[in-house]
């Protein structure tokens, strides 16, 4: 009987704790406030997988992704990729202000990625998603998952081994297309797109300019593959960056919104 109380205490406890080490805000959508517009995608951090209030009084760890949507007057083509590059590094910059709005703490819960995305007269912004679900893999019948799919397929024909992308298709270029494919039903392939990522790099503690992961070298797949059967562009990492104004490039921004993975 001693023991059986105990074990329960000890299982309070441990649940107390757990769901101390989750803090966040969640209470209400909250205005971004950077120039980017960058924000969290509020309606997938409440409600994917299962929702925010599905074991009540206990704050569950949710899945992170933050990222914005610019419409331009006038074709994106205009804007350098120099220009794009600098509204990355800017992008990921803007995650940190918006985490504190929220109360997200921990660096575990902060994306280690941000990619840029640009075609026609839009350029989609999207964090890699943090959380240990991953969106990707587990929300079916997606454009997304039939290009991964393809690419599992593609290389398993080229190397034999049948392996899924080796970040579980977290990263900002994959989410992108997510994004893409939300409001659109022309083939992403066929925009031509632009794409530049920047990454976190942890030992150096800076932000870095980055191609797409993966190394066919050492046999792991990742997002190079993927943009390359999107037909993504990949800007040079080693240009550097140059400033932008938002009031003018490609003739001046229209609108600027976010395309939530999950509406309800």
């Amino acid at each position: 009987m001693i023991i059986s109380q105990l074990f329960h205490l000890l299982l309070v406890i441990w649940c107390a704790f757990t769901s101390a080490r989750e803090p966040y805000d969640l209470s209400i959508r909250r205005d971004p406030q950077g120039p980017l517009g960058v924000r969290l995608d509020y309606a997938f951090a409440t409600n994917w997988p299962t929702s925010i209030n599905a074991i009540p009084g206990r704050k569950t760890r949710r899945n992170w992704l933050w990222s914005s949507h610019l419409t331009f007057n006038s074709p994106v083509s205009t804007i350098t990729d120099a220009q794009l590059w600098q509204m990355a590094l800017d992008g990921y910059n803007e995650i940190q202000d918006d985490m504190d709005l929220y109360s997200i703490t921990g660096r575990n819960n902060k994306p280690n990625a941000l990619t840029v995305l640009a075609f026609e007269d839009e350029i989609i912004i999207a964090s890699s998603q943090r959380g240990e679900t991953s969106f990707s893999y587990n929300f079916a019948n997606t454009e997304v998952l039939k290009t991964l799919q393809l690419c599992q397929i593609m290389w398993k024909d080229d190397t034999g081994e049948d392996l899924q992308h080796r970040r579980e298709e977290k990263f900002g270029e994959v989410m992108a297309a997510h994004m893409y494919y939300t409001i659109h039903n022309a083939p992403l392939v066929d925009q031509k797109a632009r794409v530049a990522t920047v990454m976190w790099d942890s030992v150096e503690a800076k932000l870095k300019q980055v191609d797409p992961c993966g190394n066919p070298q050492n046999k792991i797949w990742g997002c190079d593959l993927f943009a390359k059967t999107y037909g993504m562009a990949e800007l040079n990492i080693n240009i550097t960056p140059e400033s932008y104004d938002l009031s003018t490039i490609a003739g001046g921004l229209s609108i600027k919104d976010q395309i939530q993975l999950c509406t309800s």
